[in-house]
């Protein structure tokens, strides 16, 4: 089994957190998220890591460990994941674009950066 730490931000708290993910059956599972500061995310490079798929969660997956959600939504602009509140309408954590939120049915591409 193949398990990377990829970075996304809660946009409630403007913070990031690492979310380990396996891959599984050809697609890849968040498993469990914890708090996390740039610095170290850096250090141990959670900020270079790439990974393609669905980025389904497990039963036992705990969410954003600051506001708890399980729900996901990427950027159309620099492609990271903040957490989503079903808002119909959300500014991303990391770049600031504001957008209407849609759906894919696509596997997306997350790719780490600098923050």
């Amino acid at each position: 089994m193949k398990a990377e730490v990829i970075l996304m931000k809660c946009p409630e708290v403007n913070r990031i957190y690492g979310v380990r993910v396996e891959e599984r059956y050809d697609d890849w599972f968040r498993t469990w998220a914890f708090p996390i500061d740039e610095r170290r995310a850096s250090h141990e490079g959670f900020d270079r890591n790439e990974i393609k798929g669905n980025l389904d969660y497990t039963d036992d997956y705990n969410g954003c460990p600051y506001c708890k959600s399980k729900r996901i939504v990427q950027c159309g602009r620099c492609g990271r994941l903040s957490c989503w509140n079903n808002e119909e309408r959300i500014t991303c954590g990391w770049c600031g674009l504001s957008g209407d939120v849609t759906t894919t049915e696509d596997k997306i591409n997350v790719r780490g950066g600098e923050y």
